[in-house]
C-alpha cells in the first residue's frame, strides 16, 4: 500500500528558484549595498549547492566578488540569507504551483494516503508559498524543512527524519523531486522517486529515478516522459506512483540525462 507522498519543494511545488529566490537574493544584494548580481546561468550553476546560507558563502569563497572592508564571510552570507528571506517572503506567494500539483494532493488525501513537504529549504519560505494556496496548506501533515538536521541534500537526513516522524518505511512512500541533488537524498534513505524536471534542473542527469517527467500533469499541460513510461492521459495520479514504486511501470536502473 502506497501510505506517503514526499514532495521536495523548490522547483517541485512551483517555480520557485526562478521566479523568487534568485530575484530575491539580488534584491538582499542591493539592499546591503552589495555589487553582486546573480544572472540565470550563474545561479543555475550555484544550486548545485545545497542551503541558502552554504550557497552564499560557496560563492564568496569560490567566486570571490567584491566584499565590504572587514567582513567575515559567514556573518555577511548569514545577514544575506536574512534579508534575503525577508524579499522572498513577497514574492513567494505570487508564484503559481506547478501543473498537477494539487490535483494530485487533493487525491491522495481523499485516498487517505499522507502528504509532507521535505525539503532543506528555509520553513519560512515555504510558508510563504503556501500562504497563498490555502487548500494545499491545509492538506499537508508534515513539513519537514530548514536546519532540522545538519546535512542537507544530497545527505538522506532530512528523509530519514521525515519518515521518523510519518512512521512509516521508506517503501511505504514515492519521493517526488526536480533536482539530481533532491534525487540523491531520496535514493539514500531508501525511498523511490520521481523526478518533475524544474527550469534550472532540465539538464542534470538522474540517475537511479523511477520516471523523468515533464511535470505531474494536467489537462492543458500534460505530463511528457522525458525517461520511462508516461502516465496515461498525461497526469500523474497514486496508480501511477504505486505501480512506479513497485517497478512494474518503468525501469529504474540505467545512466541517463536530460537533455
Amino acid at each position: 500500500m502506497l501510505r506517503a507522498l514526499l514532495f521536495d519543494f523548490d522547483g517541485t511545488l512551483a517555480e520557485t528558484e526562478r521566479f523568487g529566490h534568485r530575484v530575491a537574493y539580488n534584491r538582499a544584494f542591493a539592499q546591503l549595498g552589495l555589487d553582486w548580481e546573480w544572472g540565470e546561468a550563474l545561479y543555475g550553476r550555484l544550486l548545485a549547492v545545497a542551503g541558502g546560507k552554504e550557497r552564499v558563502l560557496h560563492f564568496i569563497e569560490h567566486d570571490r566578488p567584491p566584499m565590504p572592508p572587514g567582513a567575515d564571510p559567514r556573518q555577511l552570507s548569514a545577514e544575506i540569507h536574512r534579508v534575503k528571506a525577508e524579499q522572498f517572503a513577497t514574492l513567494g506567494p505570487l508564484i503559481p504551483l506547478r501543473p498537477g500539483v494539487l490535483r494530485l494532493v487533493r487525491e491522495a488525501h481523499a485516498a487517505g494516503v499522507r502528504v509532507a513537504i521535505v525539503t532543506t529549504a528555509a520553513e519560512a519560505g515555504v510558508a510563504a508559498v503556501l500562504g497563498a494556496h490555502p487548500e494545499l496548506a491545509a492538506l499537508v501533515g508534515l513539513i519537514a524543512a530548514g536546519d532540522v538536521v545538519e546535512k542537507k541534500k544530497p545527505a538522506p537526513d532530512i528523509y530519514l527524519w521525515a519518515l521518523e516522524r510519518l512512521g512509516l518505511a521508506a517503501g511505504d512512500c514515492v519521493a517526488i523531486e526536480d533536482s539530481a541533488i533532491g534525487l540523491h537524498a531520496a535514493l539514500a534513505a531508501g525511498v523511490p522517486a520521481l523526478v518533475t524536471v524544474s527550469d534550472y534542473s532540465a539538464g542534470e542527469t538522474f540517475d537511479g529515478a523511477a520516471a523523468v517527467l515533464s511535470s505531474l500533469g494536467d489537462p492543458a499541460t500534460p505530463a511528457r516522459a522525458l525517461r520511462g513510461t508516461e502516465p496515461p492521459g498525461g497526469e500523474v495520479d497514486l496508480d501511477y506512483l504505486r505501480r512506479l514504486r513497485d517497478g512494474t511501470v518503468c525501469n529504474r536502473g540505467g545512466s541517463y540525462k536530460v537533455t
